[in-house]
């Protein structure tokens, strides 16, 4: 399930030789959220990796899927009331051409606290 244009939309890319930053915007009216939880919405983990994986993708411009995920840790509630702007910032990124995989780090965050951090390992297929 794609969430892009969806669950959440791009509002900025900026690219630096360290890092990658998507400042996005998440939509409280989701049917995700409906469920997730009624009332007070929370963005569920599965979502927050999805968007980064979407992210990636976008910066490379090619299909990837999720081959492994690691260090995932969600240090605060991700709501899109309360937080409706999040940026995802990617460090470390490695990208194999002869493996055809993309290695990165995630640090999600609302300003400047840390909501939620992630390492993975996407592969082209």
């Amino acid at each position: 399930m794609i969430l892009q244009n969806s669950l959440y939309s791009i509002k900025s890319k900026s690219v630096t030789d360290l890092e990658i930053r998507y400042d996005i915007l998440l939509d409280a009216n989701h049917f995700i959220y409906q469920a997730h939880f009624p009332g007070e919405p929370i963005t569920p983990g599965v979502c927050v990796i999805q968007i980064a994986k979407e992210l990636m993708e976008d910066h490379l411009h090619q299909a990837l899927t999720i081959k492994a995920v690691k260090n995932v840790k969600f240090l605060s509630v991700i709501s899109p009331v309360d937080t409706r702007q999040v940026t995802f910032a990617f460090e470390k990124i490695v990208v194999d051409d002869t493996a055809k995989t993309c290695k990165a780090q995630v640090q999600v965050l609302s300003g400047e606290t840390l909501l939620a951090k992630l390492s993975f390992v996407l592969k082209n297929d």
